[in-house]
């Protein structure tokens, strides 16, 4: 078995203003335009609510999928109620709507990542997956908790539907425990520390709060990326997908696959084409 290594470490910058006023504070964990090195992963947000209340507005999206991970705090919407430590996994495909009247709680925080789609099912039928951290499989060993909100890690093997195979955990690790687990080599995976510190892969890369560790994908069979909790214990997000290597453009909402299909998603939502995902209902699992 290969051993994987932290190929590049970015830094989140500093939160800045949001979409939705003075409460609201953000930054671009993943920004996008870099897809060679970040496919599938189109971009991800890292969210901040200083007021309880409304959260935006009602808005489109087609062409990729959406996956909001509550790291604090609750968001409610027509569409039900997300707590702390639950996973929205939004399959957008050939239109839908969301967020309608959302409400969040006040320090609510959140990441949202964009997901790119294979092409054949980049139109496939929206879906909407709520995954409940509090009965999301886990892999438990000395020292290690890993929930796994999607794909496998460990024992644990998520029922989570997936277009584009994708791995999500999050693990938290004690003082000093080391852990490997397995990824598929073909993966392309980054590492976000949301506490505490970790060496990292083959050549124990140092990564900290506010640091993102990318190891991309490294041949055939599976590989393992070494995880080494820091003095203080470690807890990180731990995504890995498969490159879709898949030219795509984007504008607003939208991925797709030309000009003429994104010109095609909004004379879709013009038209009131797109279903709202508040009259969906979500797979639970």
């Amino acid at each position: 078995m290969s051993s994987r290594s932290i190929d590049r470490i970015t830094a989140i910058p500093p939160l800045g203003p949001g979409f939705d006023g003075d409460h609201h504070r953000a930054a671009l964990v993943i920004a996008p335009g870099d897809m060679p090195r970040t496919d599938p992963f189109f971009l991800m947000a890292d969210d901040h609510i200083t007021v309880e209340g409304g959260f935006g507005e009602a808005h489109p999206h087609a062409g990729l999928e959406t996956v909001t991970f509550m790291l604090k705090g609750t968001m409610a919407d027509t569409g039900g109620r997300l707590d702390e430590g639950d996973v929205e996994w939004m399959t957008a495909g050939s239109g839908i709507v969301h967020s309608e009247q959302a409400k969040v709680s006040e320090g609510m925080r959140l990441f949202q990542l964009w997901l790119t789609l294979p092409e054949a099912q980049r139109n496939m039928d929206p879906r909407v997956q709520i995954i409940r951290g509090a009965t999301a499989p886990a892999h438990r060993e000395e020292g290690v908790e890993a929930t796994v909100y999607s794909g496998r890690l460990g024992d644990a093997v998520s029922p989570t539907l997936n277009a584009v195979p994708v791995t999500l955990a999050d693990i938290r690790l004690e003082p000093g425990v080391v852990w490997e687990p397995e990824l598929p080599s073909v993966f392309n995976a980054f590492v976000v520390v949301i506490e505490g510190q970790a060496a990292v892969g083959e050549t124990s890369a140092e990564l900290k709060v506010g640091t993102v560790g990318w190891s991309g994908p490294v041949g055939d069979g599976d590989g393992a990326l070494a995880l080494r909790a820091g003095q203080g214990g470690v807890r990180l997000l731990l995504y890995a997908g498969a490159p879709q290597k898949t030219p795509v453009v984007s504008q607003g909402p939208f991925i797709a696959g030309s000009r003429e299909e994104l010109a095609g998603y909004y004379a879709a939502y013009r038209n009131g084409a797109f279903p709202h995902a508040g009259n969906m209902r979500p797979l639970v699992s």
